[in-house]
């Protein structure tokens, strides 16, 4: 065990303290390492074929009502699939953020995303764009906050390339699924899902709850539509195939979208795949043409609801390419399929002053002082999505 010095970056004032690091031993004592987490070594390499030793290891299991294994990849593994929980009611915070890269341990990219999550205080957030070569730094991130080990997705096919979805929280957590286009299609020669689907399940006070993590396929190609639609409609699997693990309780999708809803290219239809797909890329023969795209339309057929989240204090709802010049675009979302929504921000550094200013609302109470500004375009090229909801008993 040892403990961190304070992390920094540097902003226009000068060195710039952003949050105490305390790390704890990555696993039990007794275990294959039982070191501190950025001394575990990420081993082996992930592969085309899905090899993927490097996958993060949990310690301990979760503390779900049903039974806790271990995977293949080391990752606590929910087995329950009917029971429900008699939910008392439980709140918790809940964030979805593209960091587009974790850096490596002590990068300003790392000091900055840790200090913004150190900020957000969410129970559980899940990234995307985590690089397979980012398994010992997000492992060091997540210990240096005091939070229990993350889960990855399984690594991408080539026609996802080199960037997954992982979960992380300071609860236990538990992974459902890593869903990939083959897993979901009754078609055994399906690869159309370019990054896995990451299913995975807390549980706090009595009330457990459904996450899935999604980066569907960017581009404005109508190849790209083409691919991002039917990444959609096999999400739409994903969801069923939570809703029947785990029947009656709550659900939340959340992700990079890479759409918004002023798109006019929304409600195109595909009569036939476009030319230019992969070579690689094979669809799922049950997956039926013409198909028509509308992303949103397919999640909300699926019983769930989009938060409206905007910047503090703000009628900004811009995730990605944002500045002081430019509102950016919302193509980060979350989704809600039972929890009831008691608040919720786009957060930027920029924008947090700790104060909630008139009109009341568009603002959440966070941990600590304000980060600087700097923080939020040093951590990524997006904003998270972050919000306060309540598990109904």
């Amino acid at each position: 065990m040892r403990i961190g010095a304070a992390l920094r970056i540097l902003g226009a004032t000068g060195s710039l303290p952003l949050f105490a690091a305390h790390v704890v031993a990555c696993l039990p004592s007794g275990s294959a390492c039982d070191r501190p987490a950025a001394a575990c070594p990420a081993t082996g390499s992930a592969t085309e074929t899905g090899s993927d030793s490097g996958t993060a290891t949990t310690g301990g299991t979760a503390t779900t009502q049903g039974a806790s294994t271990q995977d293949g990849s080391g990752d606590s593994v929910d087995s329950s699939t009917t029971e429900v929980l008699d939910c008392h009611g439980a709140s918790l915070r809940i964030a979805t953020f593209n960091v587009k890269s974790v850096g490596f341990e002590g990068s300003d990219e790392w000091n900055a995303l840790g200090s913004v999550l150190a900020r957000l205080q969410p129970d559980v957030v899940c990234i995307e764009e985590l690089a397979d070569g980012e398994t010992a730094p997000l492992r060091a991130l997540t210990m240096s906050l005091g939070w229990s080990e993350p889960i990855q997705a399984d690594p991408s096919p080539a026609i996802g390339g080199e960037l997954r979805n992982a979960c992380m929280s300071p609860h236990a957590i538990s992974r459902i699924d890593s869903y990939s286009g083959e897993d979901l299609s009754s078609d055994q020669h399906a690869n159309d899902v370019g990054r896995d689907f990451l299913g995975v399940r807390i549980v706090i006070d009595d009330c457990a709850m459904g996450l899935l993590a999604v980066h569907a396929k960017s581009g404005q190609e109508d190849l790209d539509r083409f691919r991002r639609q039917v990444e959609f409609e096999r999400l739409r699997q994903a969801i069923d195939d939570m809703h029947a693990r785990h029947p009656g309780e709550p659900l939340v999708v959340m992700g990079d979208f890479n759409e918004n809803t002023d798109d006019p290219s929304l409600g195109q239809v595909f009569d036939a795949p476009p030319v230019g797909l992969p070579r690689s890329y094979r669809l799922g023969s049950d997956i039926a043409l013409p198909m028509t795209y509308d992303p949103f339309t397919t999640v909300s057929n699926a019983g769930l609801t989009a938060i409206d989240a905007t910047h503090e204090d703000s009628s900004r709802i811009g995730t990605w390419g944002v500045s002081a010049g430019s509102d950016g675009v919302r193509i980060d979302y979350i989704w809600l399929d039972g929890p009831q929504l008691v608040d919720a921000i786009v957060y930027d550094a920029c924008r947090d002053d700790g104060v909630d200013e008139p009109p009341a609302g568009q603002w959440l109470a966070l941990a600590g002082d304000p980060v600087p500004c700097v923080a939020s375009a040093l951590a990524s090229d997006h904003l998270p999505v972050v919000a306060d909801i309540t598990l109904l008993p």
